[in-house]
């Protein structure tokens, strides 16, 4: 969430935010903060005035006591001062929790580089990588290719477990186990530990990650538990510091394995159809922490790990810069990467890297060791690997006209030295 000094030294600039994200159903409140605020400094300061009396009084009978006066009447006055303030305490809190309830719904302050704009048109490309490849005859979608190569049943998943459910099969469990171990590699080298984490949260957590009036409806509630099932490690790796001071004078950085659970709620044309778009899918997300000053660094850091995992493969992909109304509340500034699908004509998200700020630690009471103090961490996320979407990119990328899928030189030893996949 944001900081209640922000608002208070420069309430406009929130403001001229939450019109930037198309959130204008917001800007009242900021100034309903305004005056809670207000309301809870001032009854604060009441509490330290009375406790202020209290230790004041203490001192008056230990006083009295010595002098050998009397001290009935300072004893009485000793009594009544913690209910009064237990009662002013209790109204400090209910106002403090009205403001803390509204700060988790602003939206984090973005950064300046960040395109202007409502939806996908508006977005920026900033670089492409890759050759687009000429087939010489007409590539399938990956939804034809996993149902010709018998790699997916979606019917039988959706039997079990309802529409968007799947039972991956044959080669293609071998090719996500395949890029999963690979991607892994990649960022083992550059310094990520590996860390598989919970696939259930409590609500704390959660919202500590995202903003749960955004996030919510996608993500799945245990029923009867406070639990929920991640739409992503990133939330579990948010939490990993939870309440905790940690060294960050080398970033920290995690590659987090998890499989994520969203509920993708309406329809997507073709992406009702193989994998692209599921309930259930797994991803390796890329978590660092880290100073301030090293959030630009971090962040170019590690959208270059994701880049590199794709120019290994031989995808060909663009980078865009998500305009202010596409990406979270939570985060800063968001830059995806899109993969090239042949048999659609156009590059589709395969994974995004954002800039928390310190917008997730100040939920999390995450603080670093400044040297002089203490202050909060900044907290950034970007994807590895989406291994469900990327075997749809890969399928359509490295199809050949006899329906069978060359495995790139790079793979063939994760594949235990298969170098196609073809009908069995």
């Amino acid at each position: 969430m944001i900081d209640i000094k922000l608002v208070r030294e420069d309430p406009e600039l929130v403001k001229a935010n939450i019109k930037k994200k198309f959130q204008e159903g917001k800007l009242a409140l900021v100034d309903r903060v305004l005056e809670l605020d207000v309301e809870w400094r001032k009854e604060k300061k009441s509490v330290d005035d009375l406790k202020h009396e209290r230790n004041e009084v203490s001192e008056a009978i230990s006083e009295l006591k010595k002098a050998g006066k009397d001290v009935v009447k300072k004893l009485k006055e000793a009594k009544e001062i913690p209910g009064k303030i237990d009662k002013i305490e209790e109204k400090a809190k209910k106002l403090y929790d009205e403001i803390k309830d509204i700060l988790l719904s602003l939206p984090n302050i973005m950064d300046a580089s960040v395109p202007d704009g409502k939806d996908e048109k508006d977005n920026l490309e900033l670089r492409k990588w890759g050759e687009i490849r000429d087939f010489g005859f007409k590539p399938k979608g990956h939804e034809d290719i996993v149902e010709d190569l018998d790699l997916v049943d979606s019917v039988r998943g959706a039997k079990v477990a309802g529409s968007r459910f799947y039972y991956l099969k044959g080669d293609l469990v071998l090719l996500n186990q395949a890029l999963q171990r690979f991607a892994m590699d990649v960022l083992i080298k550059k310094g990520f530990l590996p860390v598989q984490t919970p696939y259930m949260l409590n609500r704390a957590a959660v919202g500590g990650a995202v903003s749960l009036e955004d996030f919510e409806e996608s993500i799945y509630k245990i029923d009867g538990e406070d639990l929920y099932l991640i739409g992503t490690s990133e939330h579990a790796l948010a939490a990993l510091h939870k309440d905790e001071v940690i060294n960050v004078k080398e970033p920290i950085r995690y590659a987090g394995l998890s499989s994520c659970f969203r509920k993708e709620a309406g329809s997507h044309g073709k992406d009702t159809k193989g994998i692209f778009r599921v309930h259930r899918f797994e991803k390796i997300e890329q978590f660092v922490y880290c100073e301030p000053k090293d959030a630009d660094a971090v962040f170019d850091e590690i959208i270059a790990n994701q880049e590199e995992i794709f120019k290994l493969l031989g995808i060909p992909y663009r980078v865009v810069a998500l305009c202010a109304g596409e990406f979270s509340g939570s985060m800063k500034k968001t830059h995806d990467l899109e993969g090239w699908f042949p048999a659609q004509g156009k590059y589709r998200e395969l994974g995004s890297t954002s800039n928390a700020s310190d917008y997730q630690a100040r939920k999390m009471d995450t603080k670093y060791h400044t040297g002089t103090g203490r202050a909060l961490v900044y907290t950034l996320n970007g994807t590895a690997i989406t291994l469900q979407r990327t075997m749809c990119c890969f399928l359509e990328n490295f199809q050949n006209e006899d329906g069978s899928i060359s495995i790139p030189e790079i793979l063939i030893p994760y594949m235990g030295g298969m170098k196609r996949i073809e009908k069995k």
